[in-house]
């Protein structure tokens, strides 16, 4: 088994910071996600998708109702927003 180093960096802009100090709970999901993505067994079970369009360097993780934006710059995860997601009709 290969030995690979668990380490990353978050940044939260302000408002995704405010809001994962509301959510502590996302918060620990999505890191949980991203280590999944980085390091698991199976980063496949992560549901993650680029988005399209203009912000085509943007990716969003799915954690249950909640979708969380982020992009990677430097090697450096930049979470930009986290939004509720409605039902889909």
């Amino acid at each position: 088994m290969e030995n690979r180093a668990h380490i990353f960096e978050i940044q939260y802009t302000k408002a995704a910071e405010k809001f994962f100090t509301v959510h502590e709970d996302v918060r620990i999901k999505y890191e949980e996600a991203v280590k999944s993505l980085m390091f698991g067994e199976h980063p496949e079970s992560v549901d993650v998708k680029r988005i399209k369009g203009k912000r085509s360097t943007y990716y969003r993780i799915r954690l249950g109702e909640w979708r969380v934006i982020y992009t990677i710059i430097n090697g450096r995860i930049i979470v930009i927003m986290t939004l509720l997601a409605g039902p889909k009709s």
